[in-house]
């Protein structure tokens, strides 16, 4: 939609049709922010290129064309202000009307107004060079153009149309395709933590760690699941550990939680001690009520061998260390990630080498522009990989 508009834009004698997989665009935006439209971040005010994962001069280039002000600009052109959301310092930005689908709907007029042709439940199955010009093969016929634009997205929701069918279509005319695998993902561990707080959320520090070696860490929200861990601070460093698993088929990869992110670990001894004084015939896991909930409190006992009814002044040594490195270092082997329907970005796609930095033409194939996710960058969950559809649609539709 955005590659459309840029096109109009810059040049509005141009005939322009849009195919999509499925029966309606913008699908995959629809569910973007939990339906409410996380349509950029502020913080891409700093450099872009800290934020994403890809060729930096890639990066560098797009955004510089078309960066977070330009992002607030065009939404606020279309009637679409934008505010951010307050809650975190997430630096989230969303429409002040809390709906993707107002957006996109909006979206949606624009192209029809600049005369956009739509041509929806379209599967486009081959690209060709045919005197001069591009054939598009499709289930449904062939159509023509001077220029193709490729904004297929990821492999992530495929049920949502981006099922990575544009890696196959660019592979077909010379392209390196990075092995996409998913990212901003739910991680598969079978531990006993897990196990007894299935449903349970709580603000906890993450460490990733790739044999042996720490890779990342995050502080936020981690959801216990049936099969391990979820949430936007486990979303926040899957990146890596998918990466090892998926693409390089490696099973040496881990966590290390801690239920007390803020608070080291000799101040979490002392302020256990002096409970465990003040209430001596309690049960610990009742000393532990109010640090933690009554369901955690006794996950936490239960996951440290330490016995139900054993009270605060009967605690030896070993079970006192035992619940302390539970609250500040439990360690979970992760085996395996979710997988597309469950994932949120790409990891992979395009090397983004192949393409003209300032244009997103291909260097492969001429008069092909590349566009959003099918290019190997992804960034973090906020609204940065919305940025960048965006800044390279955009970027793209200028066909310079």
């Amino acid at each position: 939609m955005m590659a459309a508009l840029s096109v109009k834009h810059h040049h509005l004698e141009y005939s322009v049709a849009i195919l999509d997989k499925t029966f309606e665009l913008g699908r995959k935006f629809l569910i973007s922010g939990a339906g409410r439209g996380n349509v950029t971040n502020k913080k891409l005010t700093d450099n872009p290129s800290d934020f994403f994962h890809g060729e930096n001069v890639l990066l560098t280039s797009v955004f510089h064309q078309f960066g977070y002000a330009d992002i607030l600009s065009f939404f606020n052109s279309l009637g679409i202000p934008l505010a951010e959301e307050t809650k975190t310092e997430s630096g989230k930005m969303f429409p002040v009307v809390d709906s993707a689908r107002t957006v996109r709907d909006i979206l949606i007029d624009a192209l029809l107004e600049k005369e956009t042709t739509i041509f929806c439940s379209v599967s486009a199955l081959k690209i060709e060079k045919k005197d001069n010009q591009w054939n598009v093969v499709s289930d449904k016929e062939t159509y023509t153009a001077n220029t193709i634009i490729i904004a297929s997205g990821g492999k992530t929701y495929p049920a949502l149309g981006s099922d990575g069918s544009g890696y196959q279509l660019l592979a077909s005319v010379g392209h390196t395709i990075i092995p996409p695998v998913v990212s901003a993902v739910p991680l598969v561990s079978k531990n006993p933590l897990s196990h007894f707080l299935q449903g349970e959320k709580w603000v906890m520090r993450i460490d990733s760690f790739i044999a042996n070696k720490k890779i990342a860490e995050s502080i936020g929200e981690v959801l216990f699941t049936q099969y391990g861990f979820s949430g936007p601070a486990i979303l926040d460093i899957c990146r890596d550990i998918s990466i090892r698993i998926n693409r390089e088929g490696k099973r040496d990869t881990s966590l290390r939680l801690s239920f007390f992110p803020y608070t080291s670990r000799d101040e979490l001894e002392h302020m256990l001690l002096e409970r465990f004084q003040k209430h001596p015939t309690l049960p610990i896991s009742h000393c532990l009520w109010g640090l933690l909930t009554e369901k955690i409190a006794g996950a936490v006992c239960g996951v440290s061998v330490i016995p139900k009814d054993r009270i605060a002044r009967d605690v030896t040594d070993e079970e006192k260390e035992k619940l302390i490195h539970t609250l500040t270092s439990y360690e979970a082997s992760v085996t395996d990630t979710r997988g597309w329907n469950e994932a949120e970005f790409t990891a992979g796609g395009v090397e983004g080498s192949e393409v003209n930095p300032e244009t997103l033409e291909s260097k492969k194939a001429k008069g092909i522009y590349i566009t959003g996710e099918v290019l190997d960058v992804d960034g973090p969950v906020g609204g940065f990989n919305l940025s960048w559809s965006w800044a390279s649609g955009w970027v793209a539709g200028k066909l310079q």
